[in-house]
């Protein structure tokens, strides 16, 4: 009996210490893991706060790597070398080279790589605008053949406007299927003056030419733009700043109209807004409808015409 009870508190004395050092090896795996755990946290930190430039998090979630393209009065174009997104901005008071010195604009120069850190909202247009930039670190330099990749872009940005003749005016706004800028039909009405020097006659004669034609509703082959369904902010653009905009809308059942047709009477006014940065904005625009644009500018207007329809389904 007494061997047998031997025996037993053995066996429970065995138990215990295996379950105590059951018991610290869970301890001690919880604290090297936790260990770990806070070891690679502050190394994913440390990483982070390398990439984005030790910059607050309302600030910056990650660099962009973009290429300079072309600048001119303290505006630069830039693209991003992963994605091809194109976008203008200022260079910010921030601005260094890969070894953390201080440099000034003046020495940046198309083709050079900058990674770029800022708030990250990139305001709708095209190119984009990008505002809230407020780093840039110059890395390196790319080609001319990279930088020549996006001339039609610079040249855009960048050209002098002409204005021998009314210009061809585009609309930028976003769908599903990204963001689009489409050239609108025309110029077609139209009243232009060319300032000296900018028309073919001599600058002592006349310069004014006016066009006058069809309306709108009874354009053939008008542009289409597919839109999602709803309403959707349509931005005007063109190399030559306007001076006013306004919109006219009608069902485009109606179109073609006939010549019979009263199409004042059948048009709807369309709300168009001039935004903080100076651009027309033509509000709420819907699929199913013809849209007459006029446009002003300093030496006439001109109309311009497109038709929408929502992505998926073609006007018949």
């Amino acid at each position: 009996m007494k061997k047998l009870t031997g025996i037993l508190m053995a066996v429970c004395l065995t138990a215990a210490l295996i379950a105590g050092c059951g018991q610290k090896a869970g301890r001690e795996n919880t604290q090297t893991t936790d260990n770990q755990s806070a070891a690679q946290t502050e190394s994913q930190t440390a990483g982070n706060q390398r990439e984005t430039g030790d910059l607050s998090g309302d600030e910056v979630s990650a660099a962009q790597h973009c290429i300079l393209l072309a600048g001119k009065n303290g505006t630069w174009l830039l693209a991003d070398r992963d994605n091809g997104t194109v976008f203008t901005t200022s260079i910010p008071n921030d601005l260094k080279d890969n070894d953390g010195k201080k440099i000034t604009s003046e020495i940046l120069k198309a083709g050079d790589y900058v990674d770029v850190y800022g708030d990250g909202i990139m305001l709708e247009s095209y190119p984009g605008q990008y505002p809230g930039v407020s780093k840039m670190v110059v890395t390196g330099e790319g080609t001319a053949d990279e930088v020549k990749q996006y001339q039609d872009v610079i040249d855009m940005v960048f050209a002098e406007p002409d204005t021998s003749t009314a210009p061809t005016v585009g609309v930028v706004y976003s769908s599903s299927l990204g963001q689009t800028m489409s050239l609108m039909s025309g110029p077609g009405n139209s009243t232009w003056t060319a300032p000296s020097g900018d028309s073919e006659t001599d600058s002592s004669e006349d310069n004014t030419v006016t066009a006058c034609g069809s309306a709108v509703m009874q354009w053939e082959n008008l542009e289409k733009m597919s839109m999602d369904a709803g309403k959707t902010d349509f931005t005007i653009s063109c190399d030559l700043t306007p001076t006013k905009v306004t919109v006219r809308r009608w069902n485009s059942d109606k179109y073609p109209a006939s010549v019979d047709d009263d199409l004042d009477a059948l048009a709807e006014e369309v709300n168009v807004e001039k935004s903080a940065d100076g651009e027309f904005v033509v509000r709420d625009v819907e699929p199913g409808y013809v849209y007459e644009v006029t446009v002003s500018w300093e030496y006439g207007d001109a109309q311009y015409g497109f038709m929408t329809s929502e992505i998926g389904r073609a006007h018949v």
